[in-house]
């Protein structure tokens, strides 16, 4: 039985990145693994001493993994609002949260962010539910 040979095909710093793009290529159908993301997430600051996070894949798939990877740096595999929020673009009839702010609310705020001391506040009535802009 002949063992595979993997290859690394990227590094990250970020685990949540590499994770991401973990799922990717296991989603491609390419059987990848991470290494060295235990010692990256339990010592943070070794992350780039050790090489950061390395991606790997067996040798026969790495040209396919690094298109794939290359496919999602360009963007490809971004979602559809996401662009549209990228490029600005909002739909204006979509559900927007309730507005509870108050002057007493930005008052407890101010207080706690600069004092430290958390005060009561009131939020105002009649607007619990969420509305549509029009």
């Amino acid at each position: 039985m002949a063992a595979t040979m993997f290859t690394t095909v990227a590094a990250y710093s970020d685990p949540m990145e590499a994770q991401l793009a973990l799922g990717l290529l296991q989603a491609e159908g390419i059987p990848a693994r991470l290494d060295d993301i235990g010692t990256a997430i339990a010592n943070w600051e070794w992350r780039l001493a050790i090489g950061g996070i390395r991606l790997r894949v067996p040798e026969a798939q790495a040209i396919h993994a690094r298109r794939v990877l290359a496919a999602l740096e360009a963007g490809e595999y971004a979602l559809v609002d996401d662009e549209a929020e990228l490029r600005g673009d909002r739909d204006d009839g979509a559900l927007q949260p309730p507005d509870r702010e108050t002057p007493s609310s930005r008052i407890a705020w101010a207080a706690l962010m600069l004092f430290g001391i958390p005060l009561p506040w009131r939020r105002r009535t009649g607007a619990a539910k969420a509305t549509r802009r029009m």
